[in-house]
């Protein structure tokens, strides 16, 4: 049985496993580990080793031409990858779509420092952080000045005897591939969460359809096309460690057995060639560096990623997009995703989902990533080596039947999606379905005429009737709003049972308007308002503030296809003659003024009217990102836009009685001690993030849920 067999069986068992014990099978994940160190063990080394020994060995000519034509094919590898990324997002269908606010809205632009990438200060830091790029401008350089050296055969001949001895312990450690891919794949199948498959399976099948395309048929065939060899002389050899890549989720760890492969398809192409083997050894670490077609095809996730927030890429930020995403690919793929995200003002939430994704789509990118370095370094050879055939008639058909591959599965993926499977847009009914998060004592709702003032300080007043009297806004989402079944939910309403629940007393609702908030307060009918209230200079005047207990952002709120237009500063000030909404905030409208190039300002008492009144046609409402993003979660066909760099905070607290310095120093204790146990985190995580509260249930699995063998 064949060692490529033995690993297919390993990944077979090991998902049957982890989809038949679930989480039980998580804690095998420690041999997968294991195993996948051992595999890493020697990698590090011998891209060093290779790199110094592969170069040194050429003469300044040759490593001239093979810079020159690998350089050449690289480019050409390049192109081809960023058109199909730029085709991937054809096959997505038109789904409404909508998220919550997210942190990286109002967070900078992160900076891609290529100079600590690739650039070693230290050799051996670089080294021990695995910062591969700098270790392989080292090691090229390192090389590059061996050539000129006449004593240097008995450093090359030591180095051939460390290469020989690196190869030898891979070799060994890929033996143990069955059962190291058995425990890697189980843990990973048992420990998925199927239901988070199910948000990404249109870019899954994207992918997929892609990956077959690039990975059994363009790349293979383009190896066949200009060397002259079958197919199954250029992709046989290599399965053990392709399937292997694959399993493991690593291509790095197969490094040294590719290398073997590609220096077996050259002795076919070219025998006689001496420099042959040198090349191989150069190109294989170089392929690795560089991205690849399998690398670059994660750059597919950031169309898939503001598809699924609404958000839109337009054709003047994808050359951008792609350059940005290309550089920042020779890194950490953990930080090239984020770094797109937060480039093109996608929610960085978003990036978990990319996690998820990664455990099944990242072994398929391995393969790919695979045949890319195997096909680069026999390609990148037999061209130093003069032995490739450009054949036009065979190029020409190949590139005619890969695009007539990749539109068929493109439009037969937005096909399946549009017309197969059903979509309803869900998330605006979800949020509208939630309840309260906290422990409630019962509340009872009272109109404004209602509620009776009384002279005494706020505190005894509370305390005489056993119960707090608090004022609210009912379309203040998501701090106080209605929910689909009517009860008063949200961030302040939450906070507002905590607190009636930490005095002891009852609460009472008053629905109250801003005209009537600072009267209220005063005749003692409202104790404190928990509505989500700016802090502005004018209220201050007429009422006491506690301490911010939270901070909210300006943004425009904009229909997605306009989305672009307010992403800075500058092009938000090039458009002339906007029609903006505004909340009635005192100075609100100079602000606008002053920032906008000749507004039309018109003043809205509530944000709903933006979204449903067709009189009043404003192009964009002004209001805060975190209630704005709720806003668009019920009005999908919107978006929320903090214009960079100019990032207003401005702070939220609660309105009190003027004067009423007691009760204002309670509530100051009490918002402090909330913040202190993480029930202020608690809650904005829950109404503004939109995440989910509460323990996570155990993964489903046959032993569990079909069985009933353990609970």
């Amino acid at each position: 049985m064949s060692l490529a067999t033995q690993v297919l069986i390993g990944f077979v068992l090991g998902v049957a496993s982890g989809v038949f014990f679930g989480e039980i099978v998580a804690p095998v994940g420690v041999i997968g580990e294991a195993f996948i160190r051992l595999l890493q063990m020697t990698v590090l080394p011998y891209v060093v080793v290779s790199l110094v020994l592969g170069i040194g060995r050429l003469s300044s000519q040759g490593a001239g031409r093979l810079i020159k034509r690998a350089g050449i094919l690289l480019l050409a590898l390049w192109t081809v990858a960023l058109v199909f990324v730029s085709i991937m997002p054809l096959a997505y269908p038109k789904w409404q779509s909508g998220s919550y606010f997210s942190t990286s809205l109002v967070e900078p632009t992160p900076r891609l420092d290529l100079v600590t990438l690739f650039v070693p200060a230290n050799p051996f830091h670089s080294l021990a952080f695995a910062i591969v790029p700098a270790v392989v401008l080292f090691s090229t350089a390192l090389g590059a000045a061996l050539i000129g050296i006449e004593k240097k055969q008995p450093i090359l001949d030591a180095l051939e005897v460390v290469s020989t001895a690196l190869s030898r312990v891979a070799k060994f450690v890929v033996r143990l591939a069955p059962l190291g891919v058995c425990a890697v794949t189980a843990h990973a199948a048992g420990t998925l969460e199927f239901g988070q498959l199910r948000a990404l399976e249109v870019y899954i099948a994207t992918y997929v359809v892609f990956w077959l395309v690039i990975g059994f048929w363009l790349l293979p065939m383009l190896a066949t096309s200009l060397t002259g060899l079958s197919y199954r002389e250029v992709m046989g050899p290599a399965k053990d460690a392709l399937v292997t890549a694959f399993a493991t989720g690593s291509v790095f760890v197969v490094l040294p057995i590719l290398s073997d492969r590609a220096k077996d398809l050259v002795r076919k192409c070219a025998p006689d060639n001496k420099d042959a083997a040198n090349a191989v050894d150069v190109l294989i670490p170089l392929a690795f560096t560089f991205p690849g077609p399998g690398t670059l095809m994660i750059l597919g996730f950031i169309p898939f990623a503001a598809w699924m927030a609404g958000a839109t890429i337009t054709i003047g930020q994808i050359p951008a997009f792609l350059s940005s995403g290309l550089a920042s690919l020779f890194g950490s793929t953990m930080v090239a995703v984020p770094f797109l995200l937060d480039l093109l003002r996608i929610p960085a939430d978003l990036f978990q989902l990319y996690v998820v994704s990664d455990v099944f789509t990242g072994r398929f990118g391995m393969f790919l990533s695979g045949v890319f370095t195997l096909t680069f370094a026999a390609l990148g050879t037999c061209a130093l080596a003069g032995v490739l055939r450009i054949r036009k008639r065979s190029l020409i058909r190949l590139g005619l039947v890969t695009l007539a591959m990749v539109l068929a599965g493109v439009l037969g993926v937005r096909f399946f999606f549009t017309h197969a499977v059903s979509h309803e847009y869900t998330a605006g009914r979800e949020f509208l379905d939630r309840e309260l998060l906290m422990p409630q004592p019962e509340a009872r709702n009272l109109e404004a005429g209602e509620a009776q003032g009384a002279a005494s300080e706020t505190l005894d007043r509370i305390r005489s009737r056993a119960v707090i009297r608090l004022g609210y806004r009912a379309d203040r989402l998501p701090f106080s709003f209605r929910n689909s079944s009517g009860q008063l939910v949200g961030h302040d309403i939450d906070l507002a049972h905590v607190l009636a629940a930490d005095l002891g007393v009852g609460l009472e609702l008053v629905e109250i308007t801003k005209e009537n908030t600072a009267e209220l307060l005063a005749s003692g009918a409202v104790d404190v308002v928990m509505s989500g209230v700016v802090i502005s200079p004018e209220r201050a005047l007429r009422v006491d503030f506690t301490d911010p207990y939270i901070d909210e952002t300006l943004a425009f709120i904009v229909p997605d296809h306009r989305r672009h237009e307010f992403a800075t500063r500058e092009s938000a000030q090039s458009i002339k003659g906007l029609k903006v909404a505004i909340p009635p905030l005192p100075h609100l409208d100079k602000q606008i003024e002053n920032y906008l190039d000749n507004p039309d300002i018109v003043v809205i008492d509530s944000p709903e009217a933006f979204f449903t009144d067709p009189e009043l046609d404003a192009d964009v409402l002004v209001y805060s990102a975190e209630a704005g993003s709720a806003w668009t979660l019920l009005h999908p066909e919107f978006s929320v836009v903090v214009p960079q760099p100019d990032v207003i905070r401005v702070p939220v607290a609660f309105p009190v009685a003027p004067g009423d310095a007691r009760m204002r120093t309670f509530l100051n204790t009490w918002i402090e001690l909330k913040r202190r146990n993480q029930t202020l985190k608690r809650l904005y995580d829950y109404w503004v993030l939109g995440e989910e509260d509460g323990a996570a249930k155990p993964r489903w699995s046959v032993i569990r849920d079909v069985l009933g063998w353990v609970d």
